[in-house]
């Protein structure tokens, strides 16, 4: 196994990958030292990237593999992939005979997203949404990893390719589709792993998975010790109010986190900082004014704990790991107190030496529950 945490001299390669058969077909030559790869995964495609390259280039249909092929003092070596990407070359720089050419590079979810349904295409009741999705995938010309397909069945025909006056964007595209399919099932968003195959999974909270990476203080240390640490608390609520009304009836209630062991408490911070929701029906199960008085304190517990749930996030740079995004990591800075279980959520990887990463990794603090409702 490699040792990430001693130094390497590192060297990329760019390989010409044939669409149809997923292989390999030859190297790019006349890449331009530098670029980068950014992975996010609030965007669709979760990838994008850029190099350069020297003349014109003409790729045809084949997609492109980005591979660090590193070596170590003591002679060991080993190559690792970076990304698989549908390249386009949107300019070319002239001066004279010479010329070099910028090629942006995108995630092949690219191609889902690119793609539509040309007529209303019927998911039938019954069929398992995530081997529909799969389905999709592989029909849009993507390998998808192995994966479980799970137990959740479609309640109803699902049919995607019909404009919506309700909602104009759901399922416009393909990759549309696939996400509306995948989170019926209580699946991640598609995304694709570093050979280009897409990758289904269900979704499990970070604070429930283990670590993949720990990065840790020391001697060994292989992230810079300059970091932003964020945790932005100024709009917390302690006090949530909720009413639901309609023309004969009207049930209020307040959710008071009064809790001197709570960080975000009316005691702990001083003073209060309230919200108020406003719902205009009433559900017809609700019958009586017990059962309604219920809805509207539930209603606020459940609000306040979401208010309370808030982000820290960290940003830092570390040299290369094996990581992508969702990827649990533990990070140990004592010295400048910094520490926690984190999930990654964006990488900026710049193709120099060490193959430094700029990494965004995020955790949801949850509350522990109020100790005040009001209704």
């Amino acid at each position: 196994m490699s040792d990430w945490s001693k130094p390497f001299k590192v060297a990329y390669r760019v390989m010409r990958v044939n669409r149809n058969t997923g292989l390999e077909t030859g190297r790019l030559d006349w890449v331009i030292s530098g670029g980068s790869i950014e992975r996010n995964q609030d965007t669709n495609i979760c990838e994008s990237g850029s190099l350069t390259v020297e003349g014109a280039t003409d790729l045809g249909t084949d997609r492109l593999r980005i591979w660090a092929d590193c070596t170590w003092h003591d002679g060991s070596t080993a190559s690792v992939p970076l990304g698989t990407f549908l390249p386009n070359i949107p300019k070319r720089s002239v001066n004279g005979k010479e010329s070099s050419s910028q090629l942006d590079l995108y995630g092949l979810l690219q191609e889902v997203d690119d793609d539509m349904f040309e007529s209303p295409i019927t998911i039938g009741k019954g069929k398992k949404a995530v081997t529909a999705a799969a389905d999709i995938l592989k029909g849009c010309g993507l390998q998808v990893a192995a994966y479980n397909p799970g137990n959740y069945t479609l309640k109803d025909n699902w049919t995607f390719g019909l404009r919506s006056d309700k909602d104009k964007d759901k399922g416009s595209t393909k990759l549309d589709a696939v996400n509306d399919l995948l989170d019926l099932a209580g699946y991640s968003s598609a995304r694709t792993d570093e050979y280009g195959r897409v990758i289904l999974e269900k979704y499990v909270e970070p604070g429930k998975r283990q670590p993949k990476w720990t990065f840790q203080e020391g001697a060994n240390a292989t992230f810079l010790t300059t970091m932003t640490d964020e945790r932005d608390l100024r709009e917390v609520a302690n006090v949530v109010k909720v009413t639901y009304y309609n023309t004969d009836k009207e049930y209020v209630s307040t959710a008071i986190d009064d809790d001197p062991a709570s960080e975000f408490s009316t005691v702990s911070r001083g003073r209060r900082v309230a919200h108020a929701y406003e719902y205009s029906s009433i559900p017809d199960e609700v019958t009586t004014d017990e059962q309604g008085r219920k809805l509207a304190s539930d209603k606020a517990l459940e609000l306040l704990r979401t208010e309370q749930s808030v982000i820290h996030r960290v940003t830092f740079t570390h040299v290369y790991a094996p990581l992508n995004l969702t990827d649990v990591v533990d990070l140990e800075y004592p010295t400048g107190s910094v520490s926690g279980r984190f999930a990654i959520r964006a990488q900026n990887i710049t193709l120099e030496a060490g193959i430094p990463i700029e990494c965004e990794a995020r955790t949801f603090q949850r509350p522990s529950e109020p100790t005040t409702v009001k209704a």
